[in-house]
């Protein structure tokens, strides 16, 4: 099934927002809602996405530009499919714990990503190739180069249709199925459109292997093993092209579709 990504701009979002179109889902202490696109937010996941995107551990040891990384990781979420993205919220603090960046776009929205990723990546090592920066950020730099001349051949393959997504959670609030919940209310609203399945790329190493996805009802499309963070760790890590039927979710998550949609 293919469709078009539906263009949803800052504007048009907080108009949605004025008919609680956030959508709230109180869970005690973790309030579940849609992005809200007030800068606080985005604020906020840039700031997780970069403590999480070294397998879980924050990426400062490969590149410590937060603003980069959050501009090539969530940009065009929040650009192009913002509808499609959910937060979880601790209430005592106020403080964004986790999100799930979703599409619903098809092939038309990953050409997109993909190209402003690649667009991004090929900046930073022209920047970092420069004489005033060659000796310094080499990790930085030869991630760099390995994204530009490796990447591709380590992506693997994944379904051309369906709606993918992708979360982080706050280590301090990992094992209390935070990530689940926010799941779940993305494939409510996937399956309200009439997809029939999900998909994800995601890492596989030691400490969360291929089976520990496999136990949690996900089927392996592809997979292929990757040494971008290779300078850095001293075992092996997969990209996986994971991906399951919306039907086998729990009826609760299947009737779980939003308005708005």
């Amino acid at each position: 099934m293919y469709r078009k990504p539906v263009r949803n701009t800052a504007r048009s979002l907080r108009n949605e927002c004025h008919r609680d179109f956030l959508d709230p889902e109180d869970h005690g202490e973790i309030l579940i809602r849609r992005f809200r696109p007030d800068g606080e937010d985005e604020r906020q996941m840039r700031d997780l996405v970069f403590d999480n995107a070294f397998l879980g551990e924050p990426f400062d040891e490969i590149f410590p530009n937060k603003h980069w990384l959050g501009d090539v990781v969530l940009a065009p979420y929040i650009q192009h499919q913002p509808i499609n993205i959910h937060v979880a919220i601790h209430k005592a603090s106020g403080r964004l714990i986790g999100y799930l960046t979703g599409s619903t776009g098809g092939q038309q929205f990953e050409k997109l990503q993909y190209g402003w990723v690649k667009r991004h990546v090929i900046s930073l090592a022209v920047s970092l190739s420069m004489p005033w920066s060659f000796f310094e950020q080499t990790s930085t730099r030869r991630f760099a180069a390995h994204v530009i001349f490796k990447g591709e051949g380590e992506r693997p393959s994944h379904p051309e249709s369906g709606v993918h997504w992708h979360f982080q959670v706050d280590k301090d609030f990992r094992a209390r199925r935070i990530g689940s919940k926010l799941l779940r209310r993305f494939v409510g609203d996937a399956v309200a459109a009439d997809f029939g399945h999900i998909w994800a790329e995601v890492m596989a190493y030691p400490e969360k292997p291929q089976e520990y996805f496999e136990s949690r009802g996900w089927s392996i499309y592809d997979a292929r093993p990757t040494l971008v963070f290779g300078d850095h760790v001293d075992f092996p890590v997969r990209v996986l092209s994971i991906t399951r039927s919306l039907a086998s979710f729990d009826p609760l998550a299947q009737a779980g579709g939003r308005s708005g949609r």
